[in-house]
């Protein structure tokens, strides 16, 4: 009753009911049908129907009505039905799925147990050996450990000997010392006899600088054979210097050099000096004009230097 007509061919009333509710979304099957007989009676009127005709096709138009909206619920209830259906089988699947899903996470979780608890078990057989090898080792340290000790005793007693033994240095040195402080008083006793058995013949002090890298030597008559006593103290705070004792023959007596170290005196406060010092005694000397030479490079500092001789012979002279 409500199929459509073949395109092109239509009948004299060709504009029928909607097959379905599902046609017109959003309205209700009456208002699909007014719609549709709207469109009817405009499609009449077109015709030029008029009168009984016109009215004749609106009763026969209106009479399939009740069966349109009979219908269109019917399939309406069908259609929720079916969509009931649907979505309870997916509902079904959904949980099916779930089902599945929780059987294999349980099946993971029950071989991640059983590949802990054969972990486990192969910690437990390494934690087994390894305190078999700890109380093997623990032998091992306690043979050791009576060896240390036997080892320290013997050590001990070794100690013991070689205290004795350093009390014995000990006792030497202090002797040792003794004689030493005696023969530094015989020698203090010495300077003191040579002091008053001499006269300097020369006292110098000299300040280098870097303006010039020499200077003339410095000489000193020495008329007869005698003792000298010569003593040069040196402190420079840059570049070289050098200084040559040369008797009247032109041999060298002795001889300082000095080279400036900048850390030779790292803990002194104000300028920092490289020092050095000579002290000759020479017996029986050339008599003549000795030298006393001083080469320098680049230095600052100053140079003290005494001579003296002996006026009669001393006690060890």
């Amino acid at each position: 009753m409500f199929c459509q007509v073949e395109k092109d061919k239509p009948a004299d009333n060709y504009i029928y009911p909607p097959n379905s509710y599902n046609n017109y979304e959003g309205l209700t099957p009456k208002e699909s049908w007014d719609i549709h007989k709207a469109a009817y009676i405009k499609q009449l009127k077109s015709k030029g129907s008029t009168g009984e005709e016109y009215d004749k096709s609106i009763l026969e138009y209106e009479k399939q009505k009740e069966e349109f909206l009979t219908q269109v619920k019917e399939q309406n209830r069908i259609a929720e039905v079916q969509r009931e259906k649907d979505a309870e089988l997916r509902k079904q699947h959904a949980i099916q799925r779930e089902k599945d899903a929780e059987l294999r996470k349980q099946h993971a979780i029950q071989r991640e147990k059983d590949a802990e608890l054969r972990k486990q078990h192969a910690i437990q057989r390494e934690k087994d050996a390894e305190l078999r090898k700890q109380h093997a080792i623990q032998r091992e340290k306690d043979a050791e450990l009576r060896k240390q000790h036997a080892i320290q005793r013997e050590k001990d007693a070794e100690l013991r000997k070689q205290h004795a033994i350093q009390r014995e240095k000990d006792a030497e040195l202090r002797k040792q010392h003794a004689i030493q402080r005696e023969k530094d008083a015989e020698l203090r006793k010495k300077s003191q006899a040579w002091r008053e058995h001499s006269e300097e013949i020369l006292i110098k002090n000299i300040t280098l600088s870097t303006q010039s890298n020499g200077s003339k030597p410095i000489t000193f008559n020495v008329p007869i054979k005698t003792t000298l006593y010569i003593g040069v103290r040196a402190h420079i705070r840059s570049g070289n210097a050098l200084i040559e004792i040369f008797n009247p023959k032109g041999i060298k007596e002795g001889e300082l050099s000095l080279k400036y170290q900048p850390n030779s005196n790292e803990n002194s406060e104000g300028p920092v000096y490289t020092s050095g010092a000579l002290d000759k005694t020479i017996s029986n000397t050339e008599v003549g004009e000795w030298q006393i030479k001083i080469s320098s490079q680049k230095s600052n500092g100053n140079i003290a230097m005494s001579v003296a001789q002996s006026i009669k012979p001393t006690a060890d002279e």
